[in-house]
């Protein structure tokens, strides 16, 4: 199985409750600060950040990041975050992109990450 494939296994899992983009983007949401210890670190346009939350616009179509660098706090796509690829986050990470129709991320599965619910 090539990772690509992995990761459509995975956006199916997540996302097989779903019945439109707002349900995908809550189930992306859930399986993330679920699975992941925030905070946790990433980087934007190569300079590290420290995503302290994972959220849901306003809108509900798309997850947001609170971040911090140097003291200040910002709000990021999640889409524009780079989380270390063997992390669960780079591998959930990869599998949001991959459901939005976006190129992943570098990403692998986590050894030894096996979630109860996949």
């Amino acid at each position: 199985m090539t990772d690509l494939e992995a990761l459509d296994q995975l956006v199916e899992v997540i996302t097989v409750d779903s019945h439109d983009v707002d349900e995908q983007i809550t189930a992306f949401h859930s399986v993330f600060t679920n699975e992941v210890r925030e905070p946790t670190w990433a980087t934007i346009v190569g300079v590290p950040v420290l995503v302290l939350d994972a959220d849901i616009r306003d809108t509900g179509t798309e997850l947001t990041a609170h971040c911090r660098h140097n003291g200040d706090q910002q709000e990021i796509s999640f889409t524009d975050l780079v989380f270390p690829p063997d992390t669960v986050a780079a591998w959930i990470h990869a599998a949001y992109r991959r459901c939005l129709g976006l190129q992943p991320f570098p990403a692998a599965m986590p050894p030894g990450w096996q979630p109860s619910w996949l």
